[in-house]
């Protein structure tokens, strides 16, 4: 590790009611706003319109876990319009509908950029417009990171829209956003935040940089998320975990994720399980693979939990009422093989240090 790279191109903006400066980011360009509906119904999207005159197009029929099927239908309709910019307001699935949404070639055909996903064409004659992330959930750190996750449902299959420059231009951390999330998403989001730091430790990618941004992210998620749990509308402890996010990303936009991340789409499309669970119940089993093999991982696993085993963060978990038990997630030991084998072609396991 004596010899590394850190890139980040993004604008990071981070404070309380920092949405009203939106439209200084914006500089007048024509922009489209992807949203969600729930933001639509609780009045953020006429507030915006009123701050920002230039967006003239909203769509705001983004599903969880966005779909190849769905994201083509909606986007002939968005590139019908004349735009320069794409805002992303919502959580990961809505950022990363902006970043499908903004890859286009002159014809400006989804099945282009599908097949970009799908590894059909060369990852070559594409442009790019040019994105404002703002995320409302704490979470998956797709503001900050040049990928974005597409689900074929159909297939089973998770696929990475992967870039180099898909990051965004601007990131609008905004604390106050995330005030709404129910109890449920703050936790599954909160420990998406603690899989990525964690995961960009025992990492074959990680340096000096990311493994100091991930130890404080990590450390604040085991301090805080269990208060946040205990009192939703406490926006301190929101400030807090939101901060843990961005360093989680500042920390996996150069590492990527991991084996976590890798079991996690097996489970999230065969098991249905919530993607902030299904990539993180397995953390402590992980920790305690990996535990006493490398130096550097022992010394952040003990800056993180004051040891490099498991012991705090099951505790954690049990305070969240979150298993971390295989059978519970309706994963049998017959079907551990079938998780097993599904790592094999899976980038995300390659970069991992720990061996499932």
């Amino acid at each position: 590790m004596n010899s590394f790279n850190y890139y980040m191109p993004t604008k990071i903006v981070f404070g309380k009611n920092q949405l009203e400066n939106l439209n200084n980011f914006i500089n007048s360009r024509k922009t489209i706003l992807i949203t969600s509906s729930g933001f639509v119904k609780r009045g953020y999207v006429d507030k915006i319109k009123l701050l920002c005159p230039s967006i003239n197009y909203v769509f705001s029929d983004v599903k969880s876990h966005p779909e190849f099927k769905d994201l083509e239908l909606a986007y002939a309709k968005i590139r019908e319009n004349d735009f320069e910019l794409i805002v992303g307001l919502g959580g990961g699935s809505v950022l990363d509908a902006a970043k499908f949404f903004a890859v286009y070639n002159d014809k400006k055909e989804a099945k282009f950029v599908t097949d970009l996903i799908k590894g059909n064409i060369d990852k070559s004659n594409y442009l790019l417009t040019p994105i404002i992330g703002i995320p409302t959930t704490a979470g998956t750190g797709s503001e900050i990171t040049p990928w974005a996750t597409i689900w074929d449902m159909d297939e089973k299959k998770k696929y990475s829209l992967h870039l180099p420059k898909l990051f965004s231009e601007v990131a609008i951390y905004d604390p106050c956003l995330t005030a709404s999330a129910p109890k449920d998403i703050t936790i599954q989001t909160g420990l998406d935040t603690l899989s990525h730091a964690l995961e960009s430790i025992w990492n074959k990618n990680a340096n000096e940089i990311t493994i100091n941004y991930a130890v404080k992210s990590a450390r604040i998620i085991v301090e805080f998320l269990p208060k946040l749990a205990n009192d939703l509308q406490n926006l301190e402890y929101r400030e807090q975990i939101m901060k843990a996010c961005m360093y989680a990303g500042l920390a996996f936009s150069n590492t990527q994720t991991a084996i976590a991340h890798a079991m996690s789409y097996y489970i999230t499309t065969h098991k249905h399980i919530p993607h902030g669970i299904a990539c993180s119940f397995t953390l402590p089993m992980l920790i305690d693979s990996i535990s006493g093999k490398y130096e550097h991982i022992d010394n952040a696993l003990i800056e993180i939990f004051g040891s490099n085993d498991s012991k705090k963060l099951r505790e954690m978990f049990a305070k969240l009422e979150i298993s971390t038990n295989f059978n519970d997630y309706g994963i049998d030991d017959n079907e551990i093989q079938n998780l097993k084998d599904s790592l094999a072609n899976t980038q995300r396991a390659g970069n991992s240090l720990v061996e499932f």
